[in-house]
């Protein structure tokens, strides 16, 4: 393996170099990838971990996960499981020594992966026996810590951006990107269209109101269609405010709360998802099916896949956009992949 980059996109140490010099990625045997984060990041992780594999195919692969976001682990694409903690029991945070304890039951490894960039992960490098150490170089004190460090934009959907540190390496990974989940979940496409207005925080939401507009007006625009609110886990997730005032509309439905693998298979059969930015909306791009991402507050160039089954509705004031944006959006989207 050669390193081979541009001053100032990516950093390398003398020790990656020297030890990456006529390496056959054949000979890597232990990989650790570290992602403590809930179930959305695992989706956007799995091109990784395939290309992982493809690059390193004799490597056993350990995912590092925190215990309180297990939901969604991509076991199918890892061998182990390497666990840390941030909170007890009750709720209160894990002290500096049981995290020091958790980080130690890693065993030795040829190569780890940051792609959290936590101060728990960067806990779990300082304290990891590892050959190479690669992660991201936010701040000047990560090159203490890390041998190779990549960029990560904010104008790059993140499950590409984590594909640089293969790419430093020299693995020419796969465009457009691959999650590996339609064996899993074959498709049985159903005319449907499912709504989601959660969020892992209040002020992603979407307001109700608007999703309740929206949904009238998808109803009664695409009447041979299902139309579906998705309840959620959360005790604000049941969305009834959004339902109950369309519940005579015989097209529309509201879900209640299924398995992981029954909502999978539930969006893997239909034609588009319409969310707030959340694990729905990612688990919608892992399973390769038409979204429509709604934003405010926050820039969504780094979630949107740039494909033309993705869109993302915004405006340049980063406010809360207007029903008919959102729902120019999705019939545009549905008039243009499934004309009949």
């Amino acid at each position: 393996m050669k390193l081979n980059f541009r001053r100032g996109s990516a950093f390398a140490s003398k020790k990656a170099r020297e030890y990456l010099d006529g390496k056959d990625p054949k000979a890597i045997q232990k990989i650790t990838v570290i992602r403590h984060a809930a179930i959305g990041d695992f989706m956007n992780i799995r091109p990784f971990l395939i290309e992982l594999h493809k690059f390193f195919p004799n490597a056993k692969v350990t995912l590092s996960v925190i215990k309180h976001y297990m939901y969604g682990i991509p076991y199918d694409l890892i061998d182990e499981v390497h666990v840390m903690s941030r909170y007890k029991e009750d709720k209160s945070k894990t002290g500096f020594f049981t995290r020091i304890k958790e980080a130690k039951t890693l065993p030795p490894q040829d190569i780890i992966f940051d792609l959290t960039d936590s101060t728990i992960s960067l806990l779990l490098i300082a304290l990891s026996d590892a050959k190479l150490k690669i992660g991201y170089p936010y701040r000047n004190i990560r090159r203490a810590f890390f041998d190779i460090a990549t960029l990560r934009s904010d104008f790059v959907v993140e499950a590409q951006s984590v594909l640089h540190m293969l790419n430093i390496l020299g693995a020419n990974t796969q465009t457009p990107l691959s999650y590996g989940l339609d064996k899993k979940y074959p498709k049985n496409e159903q005319k449907r269209v499912v709504y989601f207005a959660g969020a892992s925080t209040k002020n992603k939401c979407w307001e109700e109101d608007k999703f309740m507009k929206l949904i009238e007006k998808m109803s009664a625009q695409f009447c041979e269609y299902e139309h579906v609110i998705l309840q959620g886990i959360g005790d604000d997730e049941e969305f009834l405010g959004i339902y109950k005032p369309l519940q005579k509309e015989k097209n529309v439905q509201l879900q209640e709360v299924m398995s992981l693998e029954n909502v999978m298979q539930f969006l893997r059969d239909s034609r588009c998802l319409v969310s707030n930015d959340t694990g729905i909306r990612n688990m919608g791009i892992a399973l390769e099916i038409p979204t429509i991402g709604i934003f405010f507050h926050i820039p969504p160039f780094r979630y949107w896949p740039r494909e033309i089954r993705h869109d993302c509705v915004f405006n340049v004031e980063y406010t809360s956009p207007e029903v008919e944006s959102v729902y120019k959006s999705t019939k545009e989207m549905l008039e243009k992949l499934y004309a009949e």
